[in-house]
């Protein structure tokens, strides 16, 4: 969850309060829009500061810093919710201006979320926009990421290029034979001579990377990340909660 909300600033602020170089405190805040607040409002979801720091004005500090933030971000309410044995917490919050609500919280815990599978046992078929070159794959991709390196955005014209890469026993073209275009020293991509569709990325012979925008069912795989994000073009903004990586990252190196 932390390394999620890392990545989208717009949802949250994580503050830590420093004290000769050593972490003595933090608190996390993430943004959402209650219907009744009637616009952006902030949920103090952790307000902590070790015992050993206790009583040294930390505490406020940060909850004075995360309202802050809250206003900036343009939220118009902050909420938190305090436990019952918490007076010194319900204090400091009723001093800074907090006000209790004559309510109780529930709550209905759905269990672990449950990761859509990458694509149905059967494979996925696929081809280029004139029909001249189709695909078929006999397998379930190993990974599937938005790629974002320079290369597949130059080769597709495209700000990035979704892939989904399978073994490549598994994969046939089973109409057509597509032109090859050696992108890098290590590095062969096909696409379609005549329309000009990318269909597949090969860099070693044991596994095929196939653009999942050329699949005929796209909603049969799903994304699990996103690689090259340094390359990434500075106004493509992805708001999802899928792990970032600065090159390939591990799933991508281990396919």
């Amino acid at each position: 969850t932390v390394e999620a909300l890392l990545h989208r600033p717009r949802r949250a602020r994580l503050l830590v309060a420093r004290l000769e170089g050593a972490a003595v405190g933090v608190a996390a805040l993430s943004f959402v829009r209650p219907i009744e607040h009637g616009g952006r409002s902030a949920w103090l979801e952790e307000l902590y500061v070790p015992p050993a720091h206790r009583g040294r004005g930390i505490g406020r500090a940060l909850l004075r810093a995360a309202c802050g933030e809250a206003a900036r971000g343009g939220a118009c309410a902050v909420d938190l919710e305090v436990q019952a044995d918490h007076e010194r917490a319900a204090e400091l919050y009723a001093r800074e201006g907090f006000r209790p609500l004559e309510r109780r919280r529930w709550v209905l815990r759905l269990g672990p979320a449950i990761a859509a599978s990458p694509a149905p046992a059967a494979g996925v078929t696929g081809g280029c926009f004139c029909g001249a070159l189709r695909y078929r794959t006999s397998a379930r991709p190993r990974v599937v990421v938005h790629c974002h390196c320079r290369t597949c955005r130059r080769t597709s014209g495209a700000p990035m290029v979704t892939w989904a890469t399978f073994a490549a026993a598994d994969f046939a073209f089973t109409a057509g034979a597509p032109a090859e275009l050696r992108s890098s020293a290590h590095a062969t991509r096909t696409f379609c001579g005549a329309c000009g569709t990318a269909l597949t990325w090969r860099a070693c012979p044991g596994s095929v990377d196939v653009t999942v925008g050329s699949m005929d069912d796209p909603d049969a795989v799903a994304p699990q990340g996103h690689v090259w994000t340094s390359s990434a073009v500075a106004w493509l903004h992805i708001d999802d909660d899928l792990p970032r990586h600065a090159t390939e990252g591990p799933a991508a190196a281990d396919a």
